[in-house]
């Protein structure tokens, strides 16, 4: 947990295998999952703040082909908040096809949606192709190589999309608890569902440090907790003196405000969302404001604008996902950091009184 660039708690522990022989180390990294999603985020905000891309614009205006089969009103925001009826290729895929990008983006753009684009599906892992095909046509670079060069090594940040290989070896191994019996969904849409579903576990099964060196921008990135909540604090503190924002606080606001609430038509849960970052539902704490995003398993990366907060949990040992809460781990750190608040709301309150 990070304010105003300066760490208020910063906690590590645990193994990075599955046999508990290897001690988590200060600088160990982790799998992300969607929390990859907010960093993906904030490189589309920052093209916005740039006037490469605009939130109001029909994605068509950059990438013309993404008009076919319905799609040429779709705009760069209904595509950020999971409105563009994508959530997976209607024809068989591998995460080879992600690992690639071109083909599948190209399918993409040319396929009919699976809901009336304005209504809200999650975008499992086509988020990611999604916007990336729109940093490479309005940027000319990779979303990865983007987030490296204007995010990560300008603020110092120890975040990859994309693991080096000389940096696997501080990975941590992904190791499921998760129960196969509980991770079924009411889906509203099960076609929509299945496309969406069909190469996420590749990510966390054999192949982890594959699927971390090409760290798609969908669910493939690298990092852990103390980063990605400085990440998060830079965010909400970039008005201060002293401080080069990355993102101005205008288009800020345009990038974290409500787009879209409801049902989410791929797996059955209700949902809110901003472009691309996830607005808090009780998983970020006690701020309705609060936005960021969180991942398959467990991490979670968010800040909380009111109190200037970046706050990040990052596990590599996955629980059942829970997609009407927070974890359980984190809802006890959360816990105990809105008890110190009200513990110290209570003390300032009780030295004004009268005497």
């Amino acid at each position: 947990m990070y304010r105003d660039g300066v760490p208020l708690v910063d906690l590590w522990g645990g193994s990075t295998d599955e046999a508990g022989t290897i001690p988590i180390a200060q600088n160990t990294l982790y799998t992300l999952m969607s929390t990859t999603k907010g960093l993906t985020s904030m490189c589309i905000a920052m093209l916005v703040d740039r006037g490469k891309l605009d939130y109001e614009a029909p994605v068509a205006t950059y990438w013309p082909e993404f008009a076919a089969a319905g799609k040429g009103a779709v705009t760069v925001g209904e595509l950020m908040s999971h409105q563009a009826g994508l959530t997976g290729p209607r024809d068989p895929a591998t995460v080879e096809d992600f690992y690639e990008h071109k083909a599948l983006a190209a399918r993409l753009a040319a396929q009919e949606p699976f809901f009336r684009p304005g209504v809200f599906g999650y975008h499992s892992l086509t988020f990611g192709t999604l916007a990336d095909e729109l940093v490479r046509r309005t940027d000319g670079r990779t979303v990865s190589r983007f987030f490296a060069e204007e995010i990560a090594s300008k603020l110092g940040i120890d975040a990859f999309m994309g693991l080096p290989a000389e940096e696997e070896r501080r990975a941590a191994t992904m190791v499921s608890a998760m129960d196969p019996n509980g991770l079924g969904f009411d889906s509203p849409n099960p076609a929509a569902l299945a496309a969406s579903a069909i190469t996420g576990s590749s990510l966390w099964g054999p192949d982890q440090a594959k699927g971390r060196g090409h760290g798609i921008p969908g669910a493939g990135g690298t990092s852990n907790a103390r980063n990605l909540a400085r990440l998060y604090a830079h965010l909400v503190r970039a008005d201060q003196p002293g401080v080069t924002p990355l993102i101005s606080q205008a288009t800020l606001q345009q990038a974290i405000r409500a787009r879209i609430a409801g049902v989410n038509q791929t797996h059955g849960e209700l949902g809110r969302y901003a472009a691309g970052f996830r607005l808090d539902q009780t998983r970020f704490g006690s701020n309705p404001d609060s936005f960021g995003h969180c991942g398959f398993g467990g991490s979670t990366a968010f800040a909380d604008p009111a109190r200037r907060l970046g706050v990040s949990y990052t596990p590599n040992r996955m629980l059942n996902p829970n997609w009407y809460g927070t974890d359980p781990r984190l809802t006890a750190l959360l816990n105990a950091l809105f008890a110190v608040e009200k513990t110290k709301k209570a003390a300032l309150a009780m030295s004004w009184m009268p005497r």
